[in-house]
């Protein structure tokens, strides 16, 4: 109802543009019928009804009326000033026509005078409520020379006709009356007009921002009454229930329907399985004039799982970012005394514990250096990598580190000159996890590691890292990405977690693929430096 009150409101100027159609019908009404009595007059046997009105001068005002009428149809706003600056130029040529007509027909007595009214009226409204006074004014002025033209009035008081002045009388009263009370209904429209307007605007702005915050929340938020009948959804709520539509009835809600209808006024939570999955809701009773609704906020609670997660491990890097600055220079003292130690050393079982000390203070080195490298994943410097130039320079670093592995890794890349934008020392260090990964779980022969390089699509490239190992067992696969899991004894269990956040930061993605025994690493492709 508001919407539509709003609607017409709006279009009261499209309103005002359509008085000057009616003028003209109104004018081409006057001389149609004015013309169609003077044919009357002229066939009939009424004398009276014969001497109103004399051809000659009759034909002459209709050709002029109906000239002017004809005219305003192909131009309707010739002459009509719709403003409230100046007084409205039409209502002087209708007031002169009629008060013409009046007096070639005989005067005021005829009562043809009151056909000016629908004119002041209207040129009232055309200046939106000013001026009734001018007009009224205008039209008084009129009749007096009328009068004073057919000797209904003179200066000579005995002469006065008092039938003829009453009704003279009559109408300029009229003629005010029309004048003032049209002008209060033009500015009160107006007022009204502007008012609704204004709040229009507040509307639409207050819905936009509802909307604009309805849509950024991460809650699926849906409004449903008591009949299960839909009223509102954000665009989250499409992700979670793409079948949601307004005014529909969604049966999946009835039981949270049926605890809200229990108790109508008192919000509450629970978890609930939706469309099989399991969703955490808040329901909030809105009570209104015209009846309730429930607002719902469901979240998925793998959702909120993540996002737990992801705040713990904020918390986690920030924490270990500390740590490691802290641990370094006390690893260092105890490094450097180990070695000073093992110089002066010659028993056996001696050298082997100083041997364990040495292996993990640089486990412990390493996973500093993993846990430093997850911190800076956002010091990006993203440029161009050509694949190949990339890789043969990674093997080469690679084999020297691991010399069993020179003839043991295989290259193949479906495609010439492929491209990607990333930071050079993130997939240097993406590379070399998954690369020390598969050699550590493979058989070390000769299809030890198998790195493959294409195209995915248009947009992106695929770096798959497979070996001939067993593969992983498939209880452990969903946790391989997790922080600080590992199976390896001398594993930090950051490796794939580090891999994998500055695969993320670099707009890319990691997965574990079981069909293929490996990892695929996605980047976005460089096609901007692509090499001829």
């Amino acid at each position: 109802m508001k919407n539509s009150f709003l609607s017409r409101t709006d279009n009261w100027e499209e309103q005002i543009d359509r008085i000057p159609w009616l003028i003209n019908i109104c004018r081409l009404t006057i001389v149609t019928a004015m013309t169609a009595l003077h044919l009357m007059a002229m066939f009939s046997d009424n004398a009276g009804l014969r001497k109103m009105v004399t051809p000659s001068t009759f034909y002459l005002w209709a050709a002029v009326y109906a000239g002017i009428t004809l005219f305003s149809f192909v131009r309707p706003h010739w002459v009509q000033q719709k403003t409230d600056r100046l007084p409205n130029a039409s209502a002087v040529i209708d007031i002169l026509m009629i008060m013409v007509l009046v007096y070639l027909t005989g005067g005021i007595s005829t009562g043809i005078g009151i056909l000016v009214l629908p004119f002041i009226a209207t040129s009232c409204m055309l200046s939106y409520g000013r001026f009734p006074a001018l007009y009224a004014g205008f039209t008084t002025l009129c009749i007096v020379c009328v009068m004073f033209l057919t000797d209904q009035l003179a200066l000579d008081t005995q002469q006065w006709d008092g039938h003829n002045i009453g009704m003279g009388v009559v109408l300029i009263a009229a003629s005010f009356a029309v004048a003032y009370l049209t002008s209060y209904s033009a500015k009160f429209l107006k007022a009204a007009n502007a008012s609704a307007l204004k709040h229009k605007r507040n509307y639409n702005r207050v819905r936009g921002l509802n909307l604009l915050v309805l849509n950024r929340v991460q809650e699926a938020v849906i409004v449903i009454d008591p009949e299960l009948k839909v009223w509102l959804f954000n665009r989250q709520a499409k992700t979670y229930f793409p079948g949601l539509a307004p005014e529909q009835k969604e049966p999946i809600f009835e039981d949270l329907a049926r605890r809200w209808l229990y108790n109508p006024d008192r919000p509450f939570e629970t978890d609930i399985h939706l469309h099989q999955h399991s969703m955490h809701v808040r329901a909030v009773p809105l009570v209104q004039e015209d009846g309730q609704l429930l607002m719902l906020f469901v979240r998925s609670l793998r959702e909120i799982a993540a996002e737990a997660m992801a705040t713990k491990l904020a918390s986690l890097g920030q924490l270990t970012a500390n740590l490691a600055h802290e641990i370094r220079n006390p690893m260092s003292a105890i490094r450097h005394a180990n070695d000073l130690l093992q110089e002066s050393v010659e028993d056996p079982m001696s050298r082997k514990l100083h041997g364990i000390i040495d292996g993990n203070i640089r486990r412990i080195d390493k996973m500093l250096e993993e846990v430093s490298m997850l911190n800076k994943k956002d010091n990006l410097g993203r440029e161009h990598i050509n694949l190949m130039k990339f890789w043969l320079a990674f093997k080469q670093e690679f084999t020297l580190s691991n010399p069993d592995a020179v003839y043991c890794i295989k290259m193949e890349m479906q495609g010439k000159q492929l491209a990607v934008t990333a930071d050079p020392m993130h997939l240097q260090q993406i590379m070399w996890n998954l690369c020390n990964n598969a050699w550590r779980h493979s058989k070390k022969d000769e299809s030890a590691i198998r790195v493959l390089i294409r195209p995915s699509g248009k947009l992106n490239i695929s770096i798959v890292v497979s070996d001939n190992g067993a593969g992983v067992p498939p209880d452990i696969r969903n946790q391989l990405f997790e922080p600080f899991f590992t199976t390896e004894k001398t594993g930090t269990g950051l490796g794939l977690y580090v891999a994998r956040e500055l695969a993320h930061a670099n707009l890319g993605q990691l997965h574990y693929h079981p069909e293929m025994n490996g990892f695929e690493l996605i980047l976005p492709k460089d096609n901007n430096h692509e090499e001829q």
